[in-house]
């Protein structure tokens, strides 16, 4: 059996600008079934349309995620639709769920690839400001429902974090030691493939299959719940699979969820976040379309997200706590080992990486308080924490910086 993960974690920032759907390798089109909220809907394949993307390709695939809310019993449970490529059939067909009477579903897509922008039954979905300026990565269909559901339905049952081996609080994905420059994004669901076809990852299906690559989406949400949460034996929030009996699985919603239980400072999309710029300035709309998809509090004017408090709040915690558990950390593989030989040198060039990409140097007028050392073929081996130094700003900085606190401060 071959079985291959890839949870590498695409920085696909767009340049800081507004992403819009276009005719490229990488921004993805994926087609929506008919009354995809239902069983049927469900159970029915998403079609990645030929031409930008291709499923067989790890830079190109997208991932589709269902989380259930049940009213009656406030309870969870989780399903993934499945992706194929336009013109396949699926390898095995996908299992039908069966949802309890009047659940509420809500839909969360992920992509390794620049973009990803939905057509078809969307009538329920947000993917940005319009077709023109999507979140990028991101897109979410029936969520603010869904959220919605959870918070009228009175005591819902969300486990406590515990503590890890260090007696510290687990982390979750608004965790400023964990969270990186475009936070709350793409999702757990993996797949397995067979040549150029496709189907859900059971294990009926991977003992059928016999021989297969499983592939997974580069994602915040599966970086903490399946890599730094075992690490330092901490565990996330699960629910029952639609898709077989007796497992559990995460999700999104379910870590956005869990989340809600994470003492300050919480970190929450910022204005900076690449995913909610909108020609290539900060946006109120584009903020709140983005955590209305991922359950975080809705702004009224741009200065409840500055960047300044929040790579304040980035760079007062995330070297700490990185450095804590790096013991930990440093004995578990990496997600991407074109990047990092192990867990411990990927969050250590991730930090430095976002820190750049949020502005944050720029922001504080320090660099980052990690840097990592390369070997000849780029790939992090040796991570520094150190006290970060002033940043020397060229003019052309000064002004841009400037112009991003204007705009910030605007109500």
């Amino acid at each position: 059996m071959i079985k291959l993960i890839f949870l590498t974690l695409v920085f696909s920032i767009s340049a800081l600008c507004t992403i819009e759907a276009k005719s490229m390798p990488g921004a993805c089109v994926l087609t929506v079934p008919k009354d995809p909220l239902s069983a049927k809907g469900l159970a029915t394949p998403y079609i990645l349309k030929k031409g930008n993307c291709d499923q067989t390709i790890a830079d190109q695939q997208v991932f589709v995620e269902a989380t259930i809310f049940d009213p009656a019993t406030r309870t969870f449970s989780v399903y993934h639709p499945l992706v194929i490529n336009e013109g396949t059939q699926p390898a095995i067909a996908p299992v039908v769920p069966t949802l309890p009477k009047r659940a509420v579903v809500g839909l969360w897509f992920g992509a390794n690839s620049e973009s990803v922008t939905l057509e078809g039954d969307i009538h329920n979905c947000v993917n940005g400001l319009s077709s023109k300026d999507i979140f990028g990565q991101v897109a979410f269909c029936n969520a603010e429902p869904f959220f919605k559901a959870v918070d009228a339905a009175g005591t819902v049952v969300i486990p406590p974090l515990g503590k890890d081996i260090h007696g510290q609080p687990c982390p979750t994905t608004r965790h400023f030691g964990v969270i990186d420059q475009d936070q709350s994004d793409n999702v757990i669901t993996t797949y397995l493939q067979k040549g150029n076809r496709f189907a859900q990852a059971t294990k009926k299906n991977r003992k059928r299959l016999k021989k297969f690559v499983e592939f997974s989406n580069g994602s915040d949400n599966a970086l903490v719940a399946e890599l730094i949460d075992p690490a330092i034996r901490c565990t996330p929030f699960k629910a029952p699979s639609l898709m077989e009996p007796d497992v559990l699985l995460g999700s999104m919603a379910l870590n956005e969820l869990h989340a809600s239980r994470q003492a300050t400072p919480v970190a929450l999309v910022p204005a900076s976040n690449p995913m909610v710029l909108s020609n290539n300035k900060p946006s109120i709309r584009k903020v709140n379309a983005y955590r209305k998809g991922v359950h975080q509090r809705l702004i009224r004017h741009l200065g409840q997200a500055t960047t300044k408090a929040y790579c304040q709040n980035y760079n007062k915690v995330a070297p700490k706590y990185i450095k804590v558990i790096a013991k930990e950390l440093a004995g578990r593989p990496s997600p991407n080992t074109d990047v990092a030989n192990n867990l411990l040198t990927f969050m250590g060039q991730r930090y430095a990486a976002s820190w750049t990409n949020l502005g944050s140097d720029k922001t504080l007028k320090v660099s980052s308080d990690i840097t990592v050392t390369k070997d000849k073929n780029g790939v992090a081996v040796q991570v520094h924490f150190h006290q970060s130094k002033p940043v020397k700003k060229h003019r052309k900085d000064q002004n841009e910086e400037k112009l991003m606190e204007n705009t910030e401060a605007k109500k």
